[in-house]
């Protein structure tokens, strides 16, 4: 599938010079009549060589001599310091000649279109606007069809930045896809491709092609009335075909491609990825001819990506090296111009079958070492106690609690977790608790509502009280069925609780826990790398920190941060700037700095030594709480004589250099088992635990 054994010999062109100014890659290209090509540059893919600097969008006269790139301004709108192009198409509208470019762009990592408008006069892009949405997950490439309509590739199934990588390489699976974008309408419109990459339309805007890279294929498909596209035929091109340019005369095929993949993965200047481009003519007929019209081993041009033909000249982009402007040989001798054949798939599958088996091999054996470091199965914690007693009416666990400033708690418990033990068929509860109160006790709140009770499951939960009213929202991460829900309420009078709403998205997959930062927006953590379980414990076998955290409010809803092991608990500084995270696989908490649009940057990581699980956070020092687990090993498969421990840690100035982590109080699980969650309030400390009971201890 990688072509990992070709062998390339070299079938260059007469007179090829490198451009100027694109010394950073120049992934697509793509020419307008007028011979104006427009170049991205500056791509930084995961896994392969990343340039310096934010990318940049070029155009280059191919009717001047000079054969000069100019860089486009960029508008002050714009967020320049994240752009990082992928591939881009234009679109000229008929009925005033406007260009519009459309480019994929990847800042940190997100995938996302941007529309601008080309000002020829100042060589500049206007920006229009930037189009999200949960089906371009992934996108690589673009054909626009309209001012604001186009089809995009998905390069990947997952979305999670470590499973769309190895993982999904090695299960090998043709999941990916086109989809169509209009502000009306989005869907997916042909699946079925390995790696779909490159993607383009026929001059009469009739049919549309697709590069499965992996597949080392190319797609004809028909476009419909509604936009949706029918499968025509296949052709195997014998090499890893990238991004697809038409002539718009003859609508000859013109392809960048990899001729040995393996050499790109794992990038080795000492024997560098060659390059190839191909030129596939009468497509549509019922013998299509796939010709190789120039190849080299890496000595010219490193990881070919994109071919383009005017008048003559061809143009050759690459993923991260140089471009090359080239003659076209047009009396190219049919024994200079090979005709390529593909190896069958049955063989590829086979190989992609044995990659597989070697590749476990080699993993097994550490990972399963591996597992039991990150699970300390290992370890043994004495006794540390404090002066605690049990809370009345707490004996199916107290997951998490949150303590407001004025001494109030709330309590979520009845959790029922896949693979922990479960000591009650009832549902869920929630309480509250005055620790002002002489003789504080749990009082269970009274839930009203539209809320499906008989299947309520109380995960993570967070308090957010509205400055302008001083109305307090409670937020609950709920589990019906094994679902994935966030629950909104209204804390009123009494002890009762109104539901306002059920908040569910397909990115919030997984959640764990939550901390609301608005009335109706949260951060929420997903503790699995995917929906589909057998892929996440996949992806912690292999060692893929896959997890990530989630932003989310009525207008939008997208990935803040990702690359944990597993996102659990979650909070935020009093001062509102900061987010912790715990990645309890990691053993550490991860500090995020809130940016604007509600992005989070990563600051820091500090070792905690333990399994920690939810965060509080002391309102007046700062300083953070952790509920921990001690040994992971106890906790699945359950042992009654032989139970989990717990343990509380403390973490002191965690904005500071030298944060101190200290251990608080730990138990071999004979007074609580498996603790997740410390919360401290006036010299007091309440424990609370997945499946079991809850302590009310001194600090003192």
């Amino acid at each position: 599938m990688t072509l990992a054994t070709r062998k390339l010999e070299r079938n260059h062109l007469p007179n090829c010079v490198a451009l100027k100014n694109l010394d950073s890659g120049s992934e697509d290209i793509t020419i307008l009549e007028n011979g104006l090509a427009f170049i991205s540059t500056g791509l930084k893919y995961p896994g392969l060589p990343a340039p310096d600097g934010p990318g940049k969008i070029f155009t280059l006269d191919l009717q001047d001599s000079r054969l000069k790139p100019v860089e486009l301004r960029m508008p002050r709108n714009f967020d320049l310091d994240s752009f990082n192009p992928h591939g881009i198409s234009v679109y000229t509208d008929p009925s005033d000649d406007a260009v519009y470019l459309f480019v994929v762009n990847h800042p940190e990592q997100g995938s996302q279109v941007e529309l601008f408008k080309y000002l020829e006069d100042d060589s500049s892009l206007v920006h229009l606007k930037t189009i999200k949405h949960e089906l371009l997950h992934s996108v690589n490439d673009i054909v626009a069809v309209g001012a604001d309509s186009f089809y995009a590739t998905n390069d990947r199934y997952f979305s999670c930045e470590h499973l769309k990588g190895f993982a999904e390489f090695l299960l090998g699976q043709p999941w990916t896809n086109v989809v169509y974008y209009s502000p009306e309408k989005v869907q997916v419109v042909s699946e079925g491709y390995y790696v779909a990459n490159g993607i383009n339309i026929s001059p009469d805007k009739r049919h549309v092609y697709v590069a499965d890279v992996l597949g080392g294929t190319v797609h004809l498909l028909e476009r419909k009335e509604d936009n949706s596209l029918t499968s025509v035929k296949s052709l195997a091109v014998g090499t890893l075909p990238d991004n697809i340019e038409v002539d718009p005369d003859t609508g000859d095929l013109w392809i960048g491609c990899h001729p040995n993949a393996w050499k790109v993965l794992m990038f080795d200047p000492q024997d560098p990825a060659g390059s190839e481009v191909i030129r596939i003519q009468n497509f549509h007929s019922e013998k299509p001819t796939v010709t190789q019209v120039y190849a080299d081993d890496g000595g010219e041009l490193i990881g070919s990506s994109v071919a383009a033909t005017y008048a003559g000249k061809l143009l050759i982009g690459s993923v991260f090296h140089k471009a090359l402007h080239c003659d076209l040989d047009v009396t190219l001798s049919p024994p200079m111009a090979t005709l390529l054949v593909a190896p069958p798939m049955a063989a590829l599958g086979k190989a992609l079958l044995a990659t597989l088996v070697v590749a476990l091999a080699v993993f097994i054996g550490h990972r399963l070492l591996k597992l039991k470091e990150i699970a300390l199965s290992s370890r043994e914690v004495p006794n540390k106690h404090l002066k605690c007693r049990h809370l009345d009416n707490i004996e199916y666990g107290s997951e998490d609690i949150t303590i407001m400033k004025d001494g109030m708690a709330f309590i979520s418990t009845g959790l029922k977790y896949p693979g922990m033990p479960s000591f009650s068929d009832d549902p869920g509860r929630l309480y509250m608790m005055d620790l002002l109160h002489p003789k504080p006790a749990p009082v269970e709140l009274r839930i009203e509502g539209e809320l499906d009770l008989s299947s309520f499951n109380p995960h993570g939960i967070s308090v957010y009280t509205d400055e302008t009213d001083d109305s307090v929202y409670l937020f609950v991460v709920n589990h019906p069925r094994g679902e994935s829900h966030v629950e909104i309420f209204r804390f009123v009078a009494g002890s009762t609780l109104l539901h306002l709403k059920t908040v569910t998205h397909p990115l919030l997959h997984s959640v764990n826990d939550i901390v609301a930062v608005g009335v109706d927006s949260f951060y929420a953590t997903n503790d699995h790398s995917s929906p589909i379980k057998a892929l996440h414990y996949l992806s912690i076998f292999l060692g893929l920190p896959g997890c990530d955290v989630v932003y989310y409010s009525p207008g939008d809803a997208r990935v803040a941060a990702s690359g944990f092991g597993s996102s659990n608990g979650i909070n935020v500084s009093p001062d509102r700037r900061y987010i912790y995270v715990s990645d309890i696989l990691d053993h550490e908490v991860d500090v995020f700095e809130r940016k604007d649009g509600e992005r989070l940057q990563h600051v820091k990581s500090v070792n905690v030594g333990s399994l920690c699980d939810n965060i509080e956070v002391d309102p007046e020092s700062g300083d953070v709480w952790l509920g921990c687990h001690p040994n992971g090993s106890k906790l699945m498969p359950f042992n009654p004589e032989d139970p989990p421990g717990s343990e509380v840690v403390r973490v002191k100035g965690i904005l500071s250099r030298q944060p101190r982590v200290t251990q608080v109080y730990a138990d071999d699980g004979r007074q609580l088992m498996a603790s997740s969650v410390a919360a401290v309030f006036e010299g007091k400390l309440l424990i609370g635990s997945v499946f079991q009971k809850a302590l009310y201890c001194d600090l003192q």
